[in-house]
């Protein structure tokens, strides 16, 4: 039986280009947005990390231009499209999960739909880490789940493809941002579908 990872790194290998097609609309009319107060708080050539970066399109090609951009992501493909459509970035393919980096690394992290591929018992432990790496007074950018539920879809995007999400619901999710240290900037829900999910803007306080 294939673990959640293996079926997350798997299915986005094989979305490769359909990905980024079916959310296209949505993304370019909602993370220019949701970026904004995000970007005021980073200095030009601050060092910024996303996680679960796909293909670069559209935030490594936005931060790149300004920051010192690192990209994550755990499929392949993605990362290997991504280092030709956005060549000022760096990247890497690695499970943000096994990530290693010292204290205060960055000023900013972003995960936008992204943790929510986790499983749910590795992302306290995650949260944890994004703490540690983030400068004092730097920002994290998330999307995590507004209501609990872990499983999968069969034929997600194109047939053939399963993925994987697990997630808990919004006031969870506050309880182990706060717990951790972090300030709750903003939240706000984000429809889709029949449900949607929650983003969130946190500081590390100084």
């Amino acid at each position: 039986m294939k673990s959640p990872k293996e079926i997350v790194k798997e299915g986005y290998n094989h979305l490769s280009t359909a990905y980024r097609e079916h959310f296209r609309a949505s993304h370019t009319e909602h993370y220019p947005s949701w970026l904004h107060t995000f970007l005021q708080a980073m200095p030009p050539g601050s060092p910024i990390l996303e996680l679960g970066c796909a293909d670069g399109i559209p935030v490594a090609q936005r931060l790149s231009k300004t920051y010192a951009y690192w990209g994550v992501d755990i499929s392949p493909v993605q990362i290997q499209r991504a280092r030709v459509q956005v060549p000022e970035g760096h990247f890497e393919v690695a499970d943000m999960t096994e990530l290693s980096f010292p204290a205060g690394s960055f000023r900013g992290i972003v995960a936008l739909y992204s943790i929510i591929h986790v499983p749910l018992e590795q992302q306290p432990g995650l949260i944890r880490s994004l703490y540690q790496w983030l400068v004092a007074g730097g920002y994290l950018l998330c999307t995590v789940g507004s209501a609990e539920w872990t499983g999968t879809e069969s034929n997600w995007i194109l047939p053939g493809t399963t993925m994987y999400w697990s997630h808990t619901d919004t006031p969870t999710y506050l309880q182990w941002f706060l717990s951790t240290g972090f300030s709750i900037i903003d939240t706000q829900f984000v429809p889709e579908g029949q449900g949607g999910h929650t983003l969130l803007l946190a500081r590390k306080d100084e």
